[in-house]
């Protein structure tokens, strides 16, 4: 009996300790995953998070260095103004570079983003839709990705912004205008149904221009 008591006390001691230390690690828990995050791209809410940035690292740690702006300014403020046309900026670069990317399958993300005359130089579907139909020179996309740097780089003043983010910002422009421009403007095959009279389709090569004469057996010459 005694043993019977003396074991079942080490029991009761044991997981006394045991849902002590649970009890810690579950306190301290929070405080240890603020300290590193361990991804290599910001975290972000995929839900509330703008249309197709989960496209680039860089333009979700530079929407993020304005958190406090989008949390605690009144949205017609100015400051809060020029971060709402700054994301939608951010946005149509990105889901242009999205939509070309899926060679136009399915529906296109930037059917939703709506025309602005402060940096738009034409509705973005419509730019892509072009695109895809290899209408688009490159001084379209010079034109499109210009204008969006520049209004995008007097909003960030605006938002008195640092120089990381003026870097951050630039560099998301860079990488979705060379996308965009990879697939704009490289040489669509078209073979089977040629575009036009200098189309490859309709090329012949000089040594089929004349034709030899053969002789088929039945009779008369024949021409191929």
């Amino acid at each position: 009996m005694d043993v019977l008591n003396a074991n079942m006390t080490n029991i009761a001691i044991v997981a006394f300790f045991l849902t002590l230390a649970i009890a810690t690690v579950l306190y301290f828990r929070p405080h240890l995953l603020m300290m590193a995050e361990g991804f290599t791209t910001i975290a972000i809410d995929a839900v509330t998070a703008p249309k197709c940035f989960l496209r680039d690292a860089n333009a979700q740690k530079l929407i993020t260095k304005f958190a406090e702006v989008k949390r605690s300014a009144p949205p017609n403020c100015p400051k809060a103004m020029a971060l709402a046309e700054l994301t939608q900026i951010l946005q149509k670069a990105l889901c242009i570079d999205a939509d070309l990317a899926g060679a136009g399958m399915g529906p296109y993300s930037t059917y939703q983003l709506a025309y602005a005359t402060a940096h738009d130089i034409e509705p973005a579907a419509n730019f892509v839709n072009r695109c895809l139909r290899n209408a688009v020179r490159s001084r379209d996309i010079e034109e499109v990705m210009a204008k969006f740097e520049n209004r995008g780089t007097a909003l960030l003043a605006e938002l008195e912004a640092d120089g990381e983010a003026g870097a951050l910002f630039h560099d998301v422009m860079l990488r979705a205008g060379r996308n965009i421009s990879e697939y704009c403007l490289k040489e669509k095959a078209s073979l089977d149904r040629p575009a036009g009279v200098r189309d490859p389709g309709y090329y012949e090569p000089p040594a089929l221009e004349q034709h030899r004469e053969y002789e088929i057996v039945g009779g008369g010459k024949q021409w191929i």
